[in-house]
């Protein structure tokens, strides 16, 4: 009650405050002192603890024809790695953590997995021809920046609006790009076009891609990997004075996109989402705000490549608001004061076949589920003199949890809806309750609503020793707490119940518990960067870390003799726990300018080693193995190349209790290449997988269907990949 009552008089006195300022005398932006929280370096930038990566300008212009999937934008910054999902959903890795445990916002907007195998994530919904810029902070993450997640954050935001400099009258812009990939032959397109005069913006983005199953290195079908995306989204703008206002609408339909490593595939993803936001300059500082709402509905099934049919409905709804404030204190100090609300509603059911083991109810998986989050954080960063930065930050949060009642397909073992039982029809009638019933009476008899008040703490500090040194320091304490399919999915049915609320790839069956504690990382970093003064003809950086998280979410079988239990397709029947776990590990990373001869050539490399392990001496699950990439540049006038060696060390350290599988080391070649011919068109190229090798993906889990069923997921063999931007 204490806490809850803090929570509004800081919010009363918060909301004084800030609409106070609004009636403040605005003074020209010149005359404002802001803290720069943007490191001055190349376009993908290694920047210290406090203000983490950035990626931008012509680092992500050369990668957007080439994917479709926003998140592997980040390969390349040391510590990334993906989980495989379907054509545009693979889930970024930060230093061995996955998922909800990094706090991922899309143009300021926590958007939530909706899907129980997370097939929707954050990062597919934004394509990246529209990608403007990419912050990423791994571990020592600002408490401004986010919280409810343990292992970083990723914000990822469109292009900004661009306004006709004055007397230059109405402007229009546009481009259309085109693109075709070899290996799974995949086609698409988009377009983009723009109407600005000094005070107003309005523009238009959308694609369109489609793909077939890939091959791997043997030239066999991979099944399941085919996928269908087509995305919109318009963006107004004005400004006036030093007040900007901006508005995002967005919808999104997905057709079909497949999953290798899943029982499922999506058969539709329709989305509609509203963001307005606001920014001005003041005579005490900066003011921002915004409110959004995205609705979704996502349907699954199985597609050709699968056989079965199990229709399975979601409905799910994001809204909020944000509201910060950064203040110059002194020519040392700035603050930023915040506060966040985000409301989250889902509803997970499963639609009945006509008759059968799936008749006559509807199955609810979550019925009006519901997730709210209350922050208020305080960030204080001072630069104490020339050599010293330093960033301190306190976030707390209230989250919110409840969930109604659930039921089965049916509500007894009467073989009248079966004709089909746990041991394939062999072992005689059901007794009554068996399956569903008695599983929903005790989930339902029980309490749903949880309240967890969570607190981070982000120290971090700078020290320039000179111009050719700077060493990081940082400490963070940060909680997540369960998302609602690791407290409420409830059905012990493993042969199809659980096997659906699976985001993880390796074909178990999950069952959730009310009784699991938010998680609780603490994280050390140490990073040194020595560089030239300019920071382009060589550099390199180390980063040690450290976690230790009290009441990880991880899994145990749920049989309580802990006998091993299995489902029809050989994985275990498992129930999320906390137990303690650890990550320790290094990211290295380093470049040097080889000189210019018929043009400029430069080196490129980075080493990246997780070890990840619960203190009852089980190893955590998808830690990627020691992988190293290397790279040679070479830019000559327009044209630039790269050619990329990527090695993967065998992954031997797994996750006995799920059943995961060893995978073989393995090193790859890739190239790209580019040329702009003028202002008006770009040429993009690129090979992966020069040498079509066969290899197995190391956090790809397992295939589901076909030959390969329940073996590592097959990678991509040689893709060709041709593009072409056309601007106006």
């Amino acid at each position: 009650m204490a806490i809850s009552n803090f929570f509004h008089r800081y919010l009363l006195v918060l909301f004084v405050m800030l609409s106070g300022t609004l009636l403040a005398e605005t003074l020209p932006t010149e005359n404002i002192k802001l803290p720069n929280i943007n490191v001055p370096g190349d376009n993908l930038i290694n920047g210290g603890l406090i203000y983490g990566a950035e990626i931008n300008g012509d680092y992500l212009d050369s990668r957007r024809l080439m994917t479709s999937d926003s998140a592997t934008l980040l390969d390349g910054v040391p510590g990334v790695s993906f989980y495989t999902g379907g054509g545009v959903s693979s889930l970024p890795v930060i230093e061995g953590l996955a998922d909800d445990r990094i706090n991922i916002k899309v143009d300021g907007v926590p958007i939530t997995s909706a899907c129980p195998n997370h097939m929707n994530p954050a990062l597919s919904y934004i394509d990246p021809s529209n990608v403007g810029k990419i912050n990423l902070f791994a571990g020592i993450t600002p408490v401004s920046q986010g919280g409810d997640s343990i292992a970083g954050s990723i914000s990822i935001r469109s292009k900004d609006p661009k306004f006709a400099e004055p007397g230059q009258g109405n402007i229009v812009r546009g481009s259309v790009s085109g693109f075709y990939r070899s290996n799974g032959n995949v086609r698409g397109a988009n377009a983009n076009a723009s109407f600005a005069s000094e005070n107003f913006s309005i523009g238009y983005s959308g694609n369109t891609v489609e793909s077939d199953n890939y091959e791997d290195g043997h030239g066999n079908k991979v099944k399941s990997t085919e996928y269908k995306v087509r995305n919109n989204l318009v963006n107004i703008a004005t400004r006036s004075g030093n007040h900007q206002f901006g508005l995002n609408i967005g919808w999104q339909d997905i057709p079909y996109q497949a999953y290798v490593n899943q029982a499922m595939d999506m058969t539709s993803n329709k989305s509609i989402s509203f963001n307005a936001d606001y920014k001005g300059f003041y005579d005490w500082g900066l003011l921002e705000a915004r409110i959004y709402r995205q609705r979704v509905r996502h349907k699954m099934d199985m597609l050709s490549d699968k056989a079965g049919q199990m229709p399975m409905d979601t409905r799910a709804v994001d809204t909020g608001y944000s509201v910060q404030g950064t203040m110059q204190l002194s020519q040392r100090d700035s603050l930023k004061l915040g506060h966040e609300y985000h409301h989250y509603t889902l509803d997970d059911w499963w639609p009945p076949l006509s008759s059968g083991f799936m008749s006559p109810n509807n199955f609810w998986n979550i019925s009006d589920g519901k997730r709210d989050r209350l922050a208020l954080f305080g960030e204080l960063e001072s630069r104490w003199n020339e050599k010293w930065t330093s960033q301190l930050g306190a976030r707390l949060e209230r989250v919110y949890m409840n969930t109604g009642n659930v039921q089965g397909y049916f509500n007894t073992g009467d073989n009248t809806y079966l004709g089909y039982d746990s041991c394939m029809g062999m072992c005689g009638p059901l007794s009554d309750g068996y399956f569903y019933a008695n599983d929903a009476v005790n989930f339902n008899s029980k309490s749903h609503k949880k309240t967890d008040y969570n607190l981070d703490i982000t120290a971090a500090a700078q020290y320039e020793v000179n111009k050719n040194e700077t060493f990081d320091f940082g400490f963070s304490r940060k909680v997540r707490s369960p998302n609602m399919h690791e407290r409420y999915t409830w059905s012990s049915e493993m042969m199809m119940a659980g096997l659906m609320n699976n985001w993880f790839g390796d074909l178990n069956s999950y069952v959730g518990n009310l009784n699991l504690e938010p998680e609780v990382a603490y994280t050390l970093k140490v990073s040194g960067d020595w560089h030239d003064e300019a920071r382009k003809s060589w550099q390199l950086k180390l980063t040690p870390f450290y976690t230790y998280v009290q009441d990880f979410i991880n899994v145990k079988n749920l049989n309580m003799m802990e006998i091993t239990s299995m489902n029809m397709n050989g994985g275990q029947n498992l129930t999320f726990i906390n137990h303690d776990a650890y990550l320790y590990g290094i990211d290295a990373s380093g470049k040097k300018y080889i000189g210019n001869f018929s043009g400029d050539w430069t080196t490129r490399a980075s080493v990246n080693y997780v070890r990840g392990k619960s203190t009852d001496g089980t190893n955590l699950y998808n830690i990627m193995p020691l992988n190293a990439k290397f790279a040679v540049d070479h830019s000559l006038g327009s044209w630039t190349n790269t050619a990329e060696v990527v090695a993967i060390r065998n992954k031997e350290d797994i996750d006995s209790v799920r059943n995961e599988r060893k995978v073989s080391g393995y090193a790859i070649v890739n190239f790209r290449t580019n040329y702009k011919w003028n202002e008006t068109v770009r040429l993009d190229a690129s090979i992966d997988n020069l040498f079509d090798k066969f290899y197995q993906l190391p956090l790809g889990g397992l295939e589901y269907a076909g030959s390969y069923a329940n073996q590592p997921t097959r990678a991509m063999g040689r893709s060709a990949n041709v593009g072409m931007t056309i601007n106006f």
